[in-house]
């Protein structure tokens, strides 16, 4: 299709607030910063690659995606260099879930969703934080549609498994702290 440089500033303006929110939802606010002008940097080098219309945004979607999966890729391999040099491993960092509200039923579904792999925590977080349709996601991820549709049913399906596991788990653990703290009363 081809953009034009003022097309180009337009696209910029209007859709940079949406592609810098779904950086900070999976990144930290300096690597989001980083991550947004890179997703920008490889839309303007293909701008002429660049679907337009309702297109534009799911297809900015899946250039972050890629971005941020390789802002992840990099930062896992210098934590396990400076392993590997100093003898230690460093924690992870804080994902965007840990950002979220600390109320109880978030946190089972936090752990629920870090339980999940990354391709279903991704497709169910483009519906769910980003608010695509499924034919954005399917831009977006470059699947057919009945293809997001068969992973994000499936992914909600083990989400909704782990999220079980990890209320059992804590009502578990929370009973097993009440019968230690009275003295076995």
């Amino acid at each position: 299709m081809g953009t034009t440089e003022a097309g180009f500033s337009r696209i910029f303006d209007r859709l940079r607030p949406q592609i810098l929110a779904y950086c900070l939802r999976r990144t930290s606010t300096h690597d989001a910063d980083d991550a947004t002008s890179e997703v920008f940097t490889i839309a303007w080098r293909r701008r002429h690659d660049m679907p337009g219309g309702d297109q534009t945004l799911p297809w900015l979607y899946g250039v972050a995606r890629n971005v941020v999966s390789d802002q992840w890729r990099g930062a896992r391999r210098r934590r396990n260099l400076i392993a590997k040099a100093t003898g230690f491993r460093e924690p992870a960092p804080r994902g965007p879930e840990d950002v979220l509200i600390e109320h109880e039923d978030y946190r089972h579904l936090r752990a629920a969703l870090t339980r999940l792999g990354e391709f279903d925590r991704e497709v169910l977080l483009l519906s769910a934080w980003e608010g695509l349709t499924y034919s954005e996601i399917a831009a977006a991820i470059g699947a057919s549609l009945a293809a997001v549709d068969k992973r994000i049913a499936r992914a909600k399906e083990r989400l909704a498994r782990q999220y079980d596991l990890v209320v059992q788990s804590s009502d578990r653990s929370s009973s097993a702290g009440r019968w230690k703290g009275d003295g076995g009363r």
